[in-house]
């Protein structure tokens, strides 16, 4: 089967540099834009975009690719590709994916998505009547473990979900992102958020906040940052009526607990750890996208995991945030 031709836009750290870490490796055999196309047998990238000089030499020198642009325009324009991941920040997504429609299969984009909404509906206007689909890079959208826990809490695994906790850093924007369209696409739109508190972490350039939110059937929880100066944290945890599921170590590690009687009181319960057991994937989260790209181009039925549409139902709820803490003072923590 022929290979995807595939090039990148923007090539820093999520496009290629993370792959210099090799620590990083150990735990996420994908780790970024390039090393994913590099490893996957559908695809070969042939050629990447950046208006910086060193990294298009670094671009160059570690994967081999030998048509580098400093205009991402001329390398559109230059190269007939199938697939494009863009790798810039948010604010040239727009006009980027503007230039893209219509002359590539499938577009690969980094979160944040866009700046706003009303870029976020322009695109999908734009995107309507082209052939071009556009999917994002939520990762833990295309995780298999994370999707099995979506599948359990949705099915009632362990009963009802009755409340969670999650705590995230980096930014609303950033890594708070990645928190919100996956209590998203498990639990719907919130139908309640309140923000509780704002703040700015030292070395950041964005405020991260605290919210509590209520999703379909009354089911609360609270969103809380966390500085990331200290050490990473990114974790969820649901807690349902016949037991809970725990996702810690940044989606390294998953654990189940059940319901059972309490050792120390007849008639109370307690929690024990499960019997089953869900091995964490997210180091091959990069992987699954790449699969999903793939059949994307080979399938023109087969629908994004992460539109546009879907991503704006995430941007709404940033929004709201933000709006809410509009005027309030907050002193960098």
């Amino acid at each position: 089967m022929t290979k995807l031709k595939t090039g990148i836009i923007g090539l820093g750290r999520i496009a290629s540099e993370y792959e210099e870490d090799d620590k990083a490796r150990r735990y996420y055999p994908y780790l970024t834009h390039t090393g994913m196309y590099a490893k996957h047998p559908g695809f070969q990238v042939v050629c990447g975009a950046d208006i910086d000089r060193q990294r298009l030499e670094r671009f160059r020198s570690m994967w081999g690719v030998g048509r580098v642009y400093e205009d991402y325009r001329t390398m559109i324009a230059e190269n007939a590709l199938d697939v494009v991941s863009i790798c810039t920040h948010s604010e040239s997504h727009r006009e980027i994916i503007r230039a893209l429609l219509n002359k590539v299969n499938v577009i690969f984009c980094e979160k944040p998505f866009t700046n706003n909404s009303g870029e976020i509906r322009d695109i999908i206007k734009m995107q309507s009547s082209s052939n071009t689909r556009i999917t994002i890079n939520l990762y833990r959208e295309y995780d298999r473990s994370h999707l099995t826990i979506r599948r359990m809490l949705q099915s009632g695994t362990f009963g009802k979900l009755v409340r969670f906790n999650a705590y995230y850093g980096k930014g609303l924007r950033n890594q708070g992102t990645h928190l919100l369209g996956y209590l998203v696409g498990t639990l719907g739109k919130p139908q309640c958020i309140r923000l509780l508190g704002k703040r700015m972490y030292a070395g950041m350039d964005e405020y991260a906040y605290d919210a509590y939110m209520e999703f379909g059937n009354g089911i609360p929880g609270i969103v809380q940052s966390c500085d990331f100066n200290n050490y990473r944290l990114f974790e969820f945890d649901f807690v349902c009526e016949e037991g809970r599921i725990q996702i810690i170590d940044e989606g390294l590690t998953i654990r189940l607990f059940k319901k059972a009687a309490n050792k120390a009181e007849t008639g109370a319960y307690a929690l024990e750890k499960a019997d089953e057991r869900i091995r964490s994937t997210v180091g091959y989260a990069f992987k699954y996208a790449a699969d999903h790209i793939e059949d994307l181009c080979r399938d023109s039925t087969m629908k994004p995991l992460v539109s546009p549409e879907a991503y704006l139902d995430i941007q709404l709820v940033i929004e709201e945030i933000e709006k809410q803490g509009e005027g309030l003072i907050c002193s960098p923590h």
